[in-house]
């Protein structure tokens, strides 16, 4: 029986570690991606301080109106980002998503943060629209959404 070689070792060693603990910024990049996708969506179905992409039919934020501004504040930043990390879910791995786990608060402030950032560089008054009842729909939504997918994924596998 022939040893394997050193190099072959280390490789196979270091692809595995790779594999087993991905890189956070790469991560956080392919999160970013994935918002920047499901904000068309979410946008298109649930106009967001005055953009819209493209018209649909369907307007979430009339029906949340029916609630009052405080209530559809809430509901609209809880859909935008609950959104974003459902479909995540789908297209991250298990082991990113495990590494998300331990950086729940760096993923979802970083989302948020995003967000806030495009809004305001479209739109400068946004602050004066801006809600902190927003804020914390928004906050709420990714949180539960990454900890129920969390929960969901990973209990497969245990």
């Amino acid at each position: 029986m022939s040893k394997i070689p050193e190099h072959i070792n280390v490789k196979i060693l270091g692809d595995i570690k790779k594999h087993l603990n991905p890189d956070l910024k790469y991560i956080l990049a392919k999160l970013f991606g994935i918002h920047t996708l499901t904000t068309i969506i979410t946008l298109a179905i649930c106009p967001q301080f005055g953009f819209q992409f493209f018209k649909t039919s369907l307007n979430l934020m009339h029906y949340f109106m029916k609630f009052g501004q405080d209530f559809c504040d809430f509901a609209c930043g809880t859909f935008f980002t609950a959104t974003s990390f459902f479909i995540a879910l789908f297209v991250i791995s298990r082991d990113e998503l495990r590494v998300l786990k331990y950086n729940k608060f760096l993923a979802v402030s970083s989302v948020i943060l995003i967000s806030i950032g495009f809004f305001a560089i479209m739109s400068p008054q946004i602050f004066f629209e801006l809600s902190l009842l927003w804020i914390f729909g928004a906050t709420i939504g990714a949180t539960l959404a990454l900890e129920i997918g969390i929960r969901l994924q990973l209990a497969k596998f245990y």
